[in-house]
């Protein structure tokens, strides 16, 4: 079973990791068969083409601008040798136009390949890659305690943050974990509103505590908020290892973080 087999086979299909795919079709290394199988993909998978699309825009940024730069010191070279610096002796030395264009050639090349280079091993900075992953979670009103009291506690809390007024859903949501220290509901929506009051170190211990329970329906999310909030406070040893480790599962935020960590 040649590669294109392997990867159209029906259990395997879903599961295909396109970055190394996406890495040679743009640099023109792939053969003529996963050419065809690639454009194939494309066509059915629209999430695929933009995110070939997105990275073609920015390599052509990156080498747009950095052919122009190199356009105009390869002109300068050119004219400092023909016409000689103020005050020196004119070289008599010419150089041939066939040699000028190798000369030129050889160091486009040059400069494609460490522009490629950068295209493909390319940082963002951790406050933009925070701001394109993060989205507040939607709140969901599913509310449960053995206390009444707190149940209306929470309930309120849950309107406050669907409200977006994450301080006074703080409030409510910390006076339902001083009863209730293993209300996970409360826990996770508190850290989400300690993020979106910028308290980002607080809001880790929440998502923590929500991993180290390792039983409730909150754990992935958690450790995709978490991860986001180690990107927030400069810990990017964790995040990468934390993503990885998401990217690596086949969970709701495996394909997102395997973009992420593109970036990190």
């Amino acid at each position: 079973m040649n590669i294109i087999d392997h990867y159209n086979h029906t259990d395997m299909k879903n599961q295909i990791d396109y970055s190394g795919f996406i890495e040679r079709f743009l640099n023109n290394r792939m053969d003529q068969e996963e050419i065809d199988w690639f454009n194939e993909e494309m066509e059915i998978n629209p999430a695929l083409t933009e995110e070939v699309q997105m990275q073609q825009d920015i390599g052509k940024a990156i080498l747009n601008g950095e052919t122009l730069a190199f356009r105009a010191q390869i002109s300068n070279l050119f004219e400092k040798e023909e016409t000689g610096k103020p005050g020196k002796i004119r070289r008599s030395i010419r150089i041939p136009a066939a040699a000028r264009m190798a000369v030129a050639s050889l160091a486009a090349l040059i400069m494609l390949g460490s522009g490629l280079y950068f295209y493909f091993n390319r940082t963002v900075s951790p406050d933009k890659l925070f701001d394109t992953y993060y989205q507040p979670y939607e709140g969901l009103m599913n509310v449960r305690s053995s206390n009444s009291q707190m149940t209306d506690m929470l309930v309120m809390a849950m309107h406050k943050y669907e409200q977006q007024d994450f301080e006074s859903a703080l409030i409510l949501f910390e006076t339902v974990l001083a009863n209730d220290r293993d209300n996970i509901t409360s826990k996770f929506y508190s850290g989400i509103s300690y993020m979106e009051t910028g308290r980002y170190g607080i809001a880790q211990k929440s998502f923590t505590g929500i991993v180290d329970h390792n039983d409730n329906l909150f754990i992935e999310h958690a450790e995709w908020y978490l991860g986001l909030c180690y990107i927030k406070t400069g810990d990017k040893d964790r995040a990468r290892s934390l993503f990885k480790s998401i990217a690596d599962s086949d969970g709701y935020y495996s394909r997102p973080s395997r973009r992420l960590l593109r970036n990190l």
